[in-house]
């Protein structure tokens, strides 16, 4: 169920520095980000907080982006919660396998703006809230 603002977003990043750049673009919409750079802790941190949308890279140490969301699909406590891919076409093209993207409710590529991720996460929460009053 997704809360009112502010709105708890996970931003699952091996790069703590895009975390910090994401948080303060996304707290000008009321916006609480949270951050974690390695898979594993970023599946136990959306275990705990419960978020209302998570923003996941798919290239990360521990658990890639790939596994995360396999295991959210899974999990009755996460497959609802929306997720929003931030990757890079390069990493996809440079993969030895060809993997399908993951399911998603949207896609950010890098390098972005930071209007992009604003509009995409205002857009996903919206139509979250709009599902859930449907």
């Amino acid at each position: 169920m997704i809360r009112q603002p502010p709105w708890r977003i996970l931003y699952i990043e091996d790069q703590a520095e895009m975390i910090d750049l994401v948080r303060l673009a996304l707290q000008t919409m009321g916006c609480e980000v949270h951050g974690a750079t390695d898979g594993t802790l970023g599946l136990n941190m959306m275990r705990e907080l419960a978020p209302d949308l998570v923003l996941l890279d798919l290239m990360l140490p521990g658990l890639d982006g790939w596994k995360i969301s396999g295991e959210m699909r899974d999990d009755p406590a996460l497959c609802r919660i929306p997720v929003v891919l931030v990757t890079a076409r390069v990493q996809l093209a440079a993969s030895p396998r060809v993997r399908p993207l993951p399911e998603a409710d949207a896609y950010v590529t890098k390098p972005f703006s930071l209007s992009e991720i604003r509009s995409t996460v205002a857009c996903v929460l919206q139509r979250q809230m709009q599902s859930q009053v449907a």
